[in-house]
């Protein structure tokens, strides 16, 4: 009997593996119909139910001393309590997060035991630069039509404020190499003589702070913005009028905007319940005198701290759930991810450009055309990068180089772009960009009855995601 029960399970795990294989070798088109059922949805389908965050607040400002993992948690905590869902329902935290801290990398996972949450959510975080909420958010809504959880909360977190400094790569070398490569056990004086003579001279010491520029180009984002804006003519009269009308849609939408924010403790013990990079009031003027902060006129300089997202402090998450468990809780099943796309671009020189690659991609997967989107939210890193974006989804030679067809994609009308204002004015956190465009899209689909809302968000790299939302009705 034994030996039977032994060869009985060779035999079952021979099936799994000639299945496995078969699998493999099927075309995609195959795949996808194997995941789908007759009514053209996924047998498991992923509904996004709310979405919270914290005030986005400008770095080493009111939160500066609240870290990733603090601000994570007051958006978990928000979103827990304005949902009213039973943590222990949680199956999944999934949190992106750019800004690392190199002693607690996992912020996911140590945001589940600050909060407490039940110990048996894993935790699992994310990093992809700027995309890295948006990435969160899908992963999520993988694990549930996967059928691996039915209720996840997924987001991002980033604090710029408490982001570290990294030491020179000779003095890191050689303090590893004393206290963990052995120069410790050669004697005192041995070992310093060889930690000095890796180190080099006490004067390049002093570390180096963060800057948001490529590794590959040794450029700044606000230089290939300038790029981007001076190849796709794209001149600074208009940046400007973009971002001035950022912070007006945003002013004027400040009822919905705090209808999604969460309040957060700062180190102080003081509330912070607002965004404070809105403004009210812009001279238009004014704007005009700035100077171009990464490039001189002469230079073709036109980006400047106006029509530049600011660095930000803060966090979101959504909740996600299966729709049968959101039906069996009484959560609304209406609005789903219809289709996800990330890809990329060569770095330089047009670095942020990979999301007017992604778009067409995304709306080839979702079966739409751009005339079908009723609502774009669109990461604003800079104005000359968003205009920049529009601009080439109208040029054939755009759809030559870059797509190998012939026709456009068609154009975007600015008056369905950022409805309640974006990241110029309300600010960008990295990570938790994703989520926040992924609760201000849900919410105004559900506020205004439309269908389609596409978000995309540029990233370090040269990568780019897009993501479009469907409202069905119940």
């Amino acid at each position: 009997k034994l030996r039977e029960a032994k060869e009985q399970d060779k035999m079952e795990r021979l099936k799994r593996i000639s299945r496995h294989i078969a699998a493999s070798n099927v075309s995609e088109e195959g795949k996808r119909k194997a995941r789908v059922n007759a009514t053209g949805q996924s047998p498991v389908q992923a509904v996004i139910v709310d979405g919270a965050r914290t005030p986005f607040v400008k770095s080493f400002g009111a939160i500066m001393k609240n870290n990733a993992i603090s601000l994570g948690a007051a958006a978990v905590k928000g979103l827990v309590a304005k949902t009213k869902i039973d943590p222990n329902a949680i199956d999944q935290l999934i949190m992106g997060n750019v800004v690392v801290n190199s002693n607690a990398p996992n912020l996911a996972r140590e945001i589940i035991i600050d909060l407490m949450l039940p110990s048996n959510i894993p935790g699992t975080t994310v990093s992809i630069a700027c995309l890295s909420g948006l990435e969160a958010i899908y992963q999520g809504i993988c694990q549930v039509e996967h059928g691996d959880a039915s209720v996840v909360v997924a987001g991002g977190s980033d604090s710029l404020s408490s982001g570290q400094m990294s030491l020179p790569g000779n003095l890191t070398l050689a303090l590893g190499k004393y206290s963990m490569g052995g120069g410790n056990k050669k004697g005192l004086y041995a070992g310093l003589s060889e930690l000095f003579k890796i180190a080099g001279p006490v004067s390049g010491w002093l570390p180096k702070a963060p800057a948001i520029a490529e590794r590959s180009t040794g450029r700044t984002m606000g230089y290939h913005a300038d790029l981007m804006a001076e190849i796709n003519a794209i001149n600074r009269k208009d940046q400007d009028a973009f971002a001035i009308g950022s912070h007006s849609k945003a002013s004027k939408a400040r009822a919905a905007i705090r209808s999604e924010v969460v309040p957060v403790k700062n180190a102080e013990g003081k509330i912070v319940n607002d965004d404070n990079l809105i403004r009210s009031k812009i001279n238009p003027a004014k704007v005009a005198k700035l100077k171009p902060a990464f490039r001189k006129p002469q230079d073709h300089g036109t980006v400047n701290a106006a029509s530049s997202s600011a660095l930000t402090d803060g966090a979101s998450a959504v909740l996600i759930m299966s729709e049968a468990k959101a039906k069996e809780l009484g959560y609304p099943t209406d609005v789903i991810c219809k289709a996800y796309v990330k890809t990329a671009v060569e770095p330089y020189p047009q670095l942020l450009l990979a999301p007017a690659v992604a778009i067409p991609k995304c709306l080839e997967k979702a079966g739409l055309s751009l005339d079908d989107i009723d609502i774009f939210e669109i990461h604003e890193a800079f104005a000359a990068q968003v205009l920049a974006t529009l601009k080439v989804l109208e040029s054939k030679e755009f759809a030559r180089a870059f797509l190998g067809r012939d026709t456009p994609v068609g154009s975007v009308p600015l008056e369905k772009v950022n409805l309640n204002g974006g990241s110029i004015a309300i600010g960008h956190p990295f990570a938790a960009t994703g989520g926040r465009l992924v609760t201000t899209a849900a919410n105004l689909l559900r506020k205004t009855g439309k269908r389609y809302a596409l978000l995309s968000i540029c990233a370090a790299g040269g990568i780019g995601g897009v993501m479009i939302l469907e409202r069905r009705e119940n």
